[in-house]
């Protein structure tokens, strides 16, 4: 019988590196590629999550072609010959002699729990060619559905032999003189990003969303203001976010800027500082196009988005963080872009200063769709 699968929803990796120098299996060709065995996600969240979760593990896997991925109808058969649900819990005999079924080298089962830093992915790792194999643990939560494609990455970049995943719509660019000599040169993008005064930029929790005006105090608990913070001998205007325990555990807080016109075949550069006395950063760059809706109305519609790496509290310092984004998309042109300044996890104040977007050249890359490329054909019931 099947157990339920697992969605993601936070990441925390547990104890040394996965695998070290370790002895390979005498009796594995070395022509053949090592198979893999991902068993169904046990746990408590709904089953659509679950299977897109462990969808997402074996198909970005079995595209790089390092591992012979064994497939989801497959592993279901598998399982049911146990007669007992495989979860984070299960000791590795019982697994090993499942893996036998399918020949497996490396196996990987896990499960979805709720616990206090969030919905968490737990996972066992036993990779069978070291000279004495031990399960190692993984554990990763992930914020919100669109974090699903980082998890799903990070835990694969652990596997000897993967690589790191590159996205060509996403990845930073090496700086350059040209580059830099734009971003001296050029006027900066975002409007008031700089927290003059009121205005420009939207406060989002659950179902709030307001303008975000300027205000002498910090703001109340899970609000959002820009506010007069006294730094020695003068005023410095931020913008600050309030999160409480549930807010930053459950929803998160966001802060979004107005739209931002850009232009084609052109790559920026997005620069901004904060200061977290215990909040978790996830700043995203959000593109999209215009186009009409049912009514014949203009409105926008999301085709891009750009993830700053994750930053967390910074112990009383004022903290830079850069980052360049391609923004762009395989069909549809990305005409305007808004600043996502997104928190969560821990409760506390985050301040965001000096909010900066620039172009800094032509872009070097274009986004490619893999699906278009290599579309899914595996049975329904693998997903």
């Amino acid at each position: 019988m099947r157990p339920p699968a697992v969605f993601l929803l936070s990441l925390a990796l547990l104890g040394c590196p996965l695998w070290g120098a370790a002895t390979q299996r005498s009796d594995i060709p070395e022509t053949r590629k090592p198979r893999i065995a991902f068993f169904p996600l046990a746990g408590n969240a709904k089953d659509a999550l679950r299977d897109r979760a462990w969808l997402a593990l074996r198909l970005k896997l079995d595209r790089g072609g390092v591992y012979e991925v064994i497939d989801g109808p497959r592993m279901l058969e598998v399982l049911a010959e146990s007669d007992a649900a495989v979860d984070f819990t299960t000791a590795e005999g019982p697994v090993r002699e499942l893996g036998k079924l399918v020949d497996a080298d490396v196996l990987v089962w896990g499960d979805f729990v709720n616990l206090a830093a969030g919905a968490t992915l737990r996972l066992r790792v036993l990779d069978l060619r070291q000279g004495q194999p031990r399960p190692q643990a993984i554990e990763k939560v992930v914020a919100e559905a669109t974090d699903l494609r980082f998890a799903a990455e990070q835990i694969l970049e652990t596997l000897p032999g993967v690589a790191r995943f590159e996205h060509p719509s996403e990845q930073p660019v090496s700086s350059d003189a040209d580059s830099e000599a734009q971003w001296a040169r050029n006027p900066n993008m975002v409007v008031n990003g700089d927290f003059s005064d009121s205005g420009c930029w939207k406060g989002i929790y659950q179902a709030e969303k307001y303008s975000v005006t300027l205000k002498e105090d910090l703001p109340a608990v899970d609000k959002v203001c820009i506010y007069r913070l006294r730094e020695g001998q003068g005023v410095n205007n931020v913008l600050a976010m309030n999160l409480s325990r549930y807010c930053a555990e459950n929803n998160g807080m966001a802060c979004l800027s107005d739209a931002i016109r850009i232009q084609p075949d052109t790559r920026y550069r997005l620069s901004f500082r904060y200061k977290s006395d215990g909040p978790r950063l996830h700043v995203f760059v959000k593109g999209y196009t215009q186009e009409k809706n049912i009514k014949g109305e203009t409105v926008e519609r999301e085709i891009y988005r750009r993830q700053v790496p994750p930053s967390g509290a910074t112990g009383g310092r004022w903290v830079t963080v850069v980052d360049e984004l391609n923004p762009q998309h395989v069909a549809f042109p990305v005409q305007v872009l808004r600043v996502d300044l997104y928190a969560y996890l821990f409760p506390g104040v985050v301040m965001f200063d000096d909010v900066v977007l620039k172009a800094v050249g032509r872009q070097t890359r274009k986004a490619t769709d893999e699906a278009i490329k290599r579309p899914v054909t595996r049975p329904a019931s693998a997903r």
